[in-house]
């Protein structure tokens, strides 16, 4: 059901009850619950039991309710993200000056890469038109490579039966079994490589940026661009990003 605003009801119940646990502090029993948020106490109950069994929730030996760790876990990943770009730029910065390439720093945002930092070389006489919140269709990308390739099997398959292959140069990946391919190639070398589908003179290189726990939050890139890049030199910057990514996954490992 959905209000007048637009929202879905049964969702904001959901946001309301677990602010108010919140807000609250201390466990709060049912009936409280209902009464607090104006819900039938069979409504209540319901979205209650819901978040606990997926964990978001606990109800203690009185019958009480609180939030559990798992929320401060997500609190933990987002916060991560926010401080990521910062985390990252130190050796981004030491990647782009020691290959005079571009590199940035890129999120999946559902089926776009979503630009969160770039480091240009100082030295550097051409430069790519992106930015910090430039999106790009994930599979013209070598970043898009990395972290849709990072996904499970599962995942990973739900999201290429839903993905527009729209091309951007003769080389874009046209369809979901090329991109299957695609994805299958990096796995085995641990860095992506995007042959000029994005456009017709950049080369992209992308390494997987993961959480302590081992999780692909991020990804990390160097642009190349110019002429076809020779095979000896893809496999210098396949592995010099590899590295840069690798800097920045040990970073997040001390925090």
């Amino acid at each position: 059901m959905v209000s007048d605003g637009g929202f879905v009801r049964s969702v904001e119940r959901v946001a309301a009850l677990l602010e108010l646990l919140s807000a609250r502090k201390a466990p709060m029993r049912l009936i409280e619950i209902a009464q607090d948020l104006d819900l039938p106490k069979s409504t209540a109950h319901g979205i209650l039991q819901t978040l606990q069994a997926k964990g978001f929730i606990v109800r203690d030996q009185n019958q009480r309710y609180r939030l559990s760790l798992r929320l401060f876990s997500l609190a933990a990943s987002a916060l991560e993200i926010v401080d990521l770009p910062e985390l990252a730029r130190p050796a981004m910065e030491q990647a782009s000056q020691e290959t005079g390439l571009t590199c940035n720093l890129a999120v999946l945002d559902d089926h776009d890469v979503l630009y969160i930092e770039k480091v240009e070389a100082r030295d550097g006489v051409v430069r790519l038109v992106t930015h910090v919140g430039t999106r790009i269709p994930a599979h013209q990308t070598s970043l898009g490579h990395v972290l849709v390739g990072s996904k499970p099997a599962d995942e990973q398959e739900e999201w290429l039966s839903r993905h527009v292959f729209e091309k951007a140069t003769e080389k874009t990946c046209p369809d979901a079994e090329s991109y299957r391919k695609v994805l299958q190639k990096q796995s085995k070398v641990g860095y992506a490589v995007d042959d000029q589908g994005l456009h017709a003179a950049v080369t992209g290189f992308a390494a997987p940026v993961r959480d302590r726990s081992g999780r692909v939050i991020a990804a990390l890139s160097l642009s190349h661009l110019g002429p076809q890049v020779a095979a000896a030199t893809k496999r210098e910057l396949g592995q010099r990003v590899l590295e840069a990514a690798e800097s920045v996954t040990a970073v997040l490992a001390t925090r």
